[in-house]
């Protein structure tokens, strides 16, 4: 306001419109910002091509959008092609608007993303399993076809279930009905030879709750915050009042 002209000051209707203008014109210069930096990333790696007028000025408004990957080496750009919902899973997948609108993509680290994006194709990849039973990974498949570390896909499913954006789903009915058979007391009876069984390693099956995206994501991570200190303090407690040895070694001693 202090920038305002003199002679539209004392007027709501001069001002508001002063005010409009200015913020029009703000994002008017972050969208030409935001352009030029796509465009000089480099001849191969630009994600923008903007063509020129006759001064040589950029002509912002006919810009054209590269694919992922760059502008490319050859002659001719990749230019992104904008999905069809016909496409299969394999090619591309939804991503709901709250992702980005509720601060979930600025909240969660490169790990969790990484993590949610690979469970949101897989349940669009295999929609039916994803409903009944849930869906999972494995170590070979997340390291080859993503790249995800054990311990990067660990944490960021537990982060995920923490936030209410994935949930645990029951295993597959076969699992399910194998578990309920080992644990029946008429098999243990009948089986119980003192030997150890192997057990094959099993990963978890998860689905994903896009009801937890419309929450506001930096609240829920206050939250999740205030859960967790509230957890460690009281292992604190509970660990001290187990062994009162352990407090009176650190209680100050009278010289």
């Amino acid at each position: 306001m202090k920038n305002m002209p003199p002679e539209l000051r004392g007027s709501a209707r001069a001002e508001e419109r002063w005010r409009t203008r200015k913020l029009e014109d703000l994002r008017l210069r972050q969208v030409k910002g935001a352009l030029t930096t796509l465009e000089e990333l480099g001849h191969e790696d630009a994600l923008v091509s903007m063509p020129r007028g006759v001064r040589g000025q950029r002509l912002y408004e006919d810009f054209s959008l590269m694919k992922e990957g760059g502008r490319g080496d050859m002659p001719t750009p990749d230019l992104y092609t904008v999905p069809v919902r016909s496409w299969t899973a394999a090619r591309t997948i939804t991503l709901p608007k709250d992702f980005f609108l509720k601060g979930w993509i600025q909240v969660l680290n490169p790990s969790e993303v990484a993590t949610w994006l690979i469970l949101r194709r897989m349940s669009q990849w295999a929609p039916r399993k994803h409903r009944t039973s849930g869906v999972f990974l494995t170590t070979r498949p997340r390291m080859q076809a993503f790249g995800l570390r054990h311990d990067a896909w660990e944490d960021g499913c537990r982060r995920l279930l923490e936030f209410g954006l994935i949930r645990h789903a029951e295993p597959p009915e076969g699992l399910k009905a194998a578990a309920d058979a080992i644990a029946d007391p008429l098999i243990k009876a009948l089986f119980s030879q003192p030997t150890r069984v192997r057990q094959a390693y099993e990963p978890h099956y998860w689905q994903m709750t896009d009801d937890g995206l419309a929450e506001n994501a930096v609240q829920t991570l206050d939250r999740e915050l205030t859960h967790r200190r509230e957890a460690l303090a009281d292992a604190a407690l509970k660990r001290v009042q187990h062994d009162p040895e352990r407090l009176a070694g650190h209680a100050p001693t009278d010289e």
